[in-house]
């Protein structure tokens, strides 16, 4: 179980944003670990924050201060270019008293110390290993939704319903000329069900299958919230010898255009990354199982609400209306190594079944006629199954609780 005693509360503004770290393809279990980076990225950073516009402007003490923060965060300007922007309003806008900051440097410490609860993280330890104990750094679920709901225009490209691709397919007939007349085109509209090749065809996540199956398990009157999930570690500095963690939120129910706009995306928290001593222990069954397992208290932690709402759902709001929503998640982005430690597969390319989405077996994995029959895919019940059995080494499943087996 989580260490409930090791959670806290603190300002969340100042590692809202961290795109411009640099991608890693290393795993949670290959790096190591600089413990005051977290610590030092919440309270030294000066260039990060969200891409969207601040949560509220009654909070700062007037709306050309707030715009002015706005206009520095989302553009991620330096202290140099927000006080030269300071100097241009106070020279040109001929007002007895100033309505920004003095400098940039001030108005940033203004917006570490507002009391928004949605920009607040928690600090829970999820493992205690060889003595040191590893923390979890998140942020509500729920929070990160509702802000992503509250982006203005969220609602005109948010989609509700299960929806089958349709095409139009245009008829045009053309008339022969008379008398030297212009010629008479007439154009049919048809609506259809789109095939190709009498294949079903996809386009925006509310058009699949496992949408139009999950809507139908949900109460009448409900609607189905499409969670995606992202999480890959990262570097944080030149050299590459500080890492974090981070996950990522996004909602499927947005188009795909609209959502893949980095203000859709919610920086849900940083997982912990363990450190080791030498590579030996790197290496060592110990440390990969107590990575494993800090990976899903994690995860537990995160999506702890999506259990709990589970039998009743979660009411939002979109858009100014209440809906009734179940959510649920659709999508986990990641790499190879970090999707074998979502599965809990075997990482190793050599085993028996390296693939974690189905049981075809490494020589097979290339066969270009194998047949979908022998494709057999992985699922939350068989893999328990074999859990359950002790018969995990057979499908290269890890002897570790998966969490997300609790998942609706």
């Amino acid at each position: 179980m989580v260490h409930e005693s090791c959670s806290s509360d603190q300002s969340f503004q100042s590692m809202m944003s961290i795109t411009e770290v640099d991608d890693t393809d290393q795993n949670t279990e290959e790096v190591g670990q600089n413990e005051n980076v977290f610590e030092n990225i919440l309270e030294e950073s000066e260039s990060s924050a969200e891409e969207s516009e601040p949560e509220t402007t009654v909070n700062y003490l007037n709306e050309a201060y707030g715009d002015l923060m706005s206009l520095v965060t989302k553009h991620r300007l330096s202290n140099v270019t927000g006080n030269a922007i300071i100097n241009f309003f106070n020279k040109h806008a001929n007002l007895k008293k100033s309505l920004l900051p003095k400098s940039i440097e001030q108005g940033r410490k203004y917006m570490d110390s507002m009391n928004l609860p949605s920009l607040t993280y928690n600090k829970t330890c999820v493992i205690k290993y060889n003595n040191i104990e590893y923390y979890l750094y998140h942020r509500s679920l729920i929070n990160c939704i509702k802000n992503i709901l509250s982006i203005s225009d969220i609602p005109q490209n948010f989609v509700l319903n299960f929806e089958k691709v349709k095409v139009i397919i245009l008829y045009f007939m053309q008339f022969a000329q008379f008398n030297g007349t212009v010629t008479i085109a007439c154009y049919l509209l048809t609506i259809i069900n789109l095939k190709h090749n009498g294949e079903r065809v996809y386009a925006e996540q509310n058009t699949g299958i496992w949408w139009e199956n999950a809507e139908k398990s949900l109460p009448p009157g409900a609607k189905l919230l499409s969670l995606i999930l992202y999480s890959d570690s990262t570097n944080v500095d030149t050299l590459g010898k500080s890492q974090l963690h981070p996950i990522y939120l996004s909602i499927g129910n947005i188009k795909n255009w609209r959502r893949n706009k980095q203000d859709a995306k919610q920086l849900l928290g940083y997982l912990p990354i363990l450190k080791s001593g030498d590579n030996t222990e790197k290496k060592s069954e110990t440390f990969k199982n107590a990575a494993r397992e800090a990976f899903h208290k994690s995860l537990e932690v995160l999506l702890d609400p999506l259990l709990k709402s589970n039998n009743k759902g979660i009411d939002l709001t979109l858009n100014h209306e209440k809906i009734w929503f179940y959510p649920r998640i659709s999508v986990i982005i990641a790499d190879w190594p970090e999707a074998a430690t979502y599965c809990l597969t075997y990482k190793s390319s050599m085993s028996n079944y390296p693939c974690h989405f189905c049981l075809v077996t490494r020589d097979n994995l290339a066969d270009l006629d194998l047949r979908i029959d022998d494709v057999i895919p992985r699922t939350h019940i068989n893999m328990q199954q074999h859990f359950n059995q002790g018969s995990g080494k057979s499908v290269c499943i890890e002897n570790l609780d998966n969490f997300f087996w609790k998942l609706p």
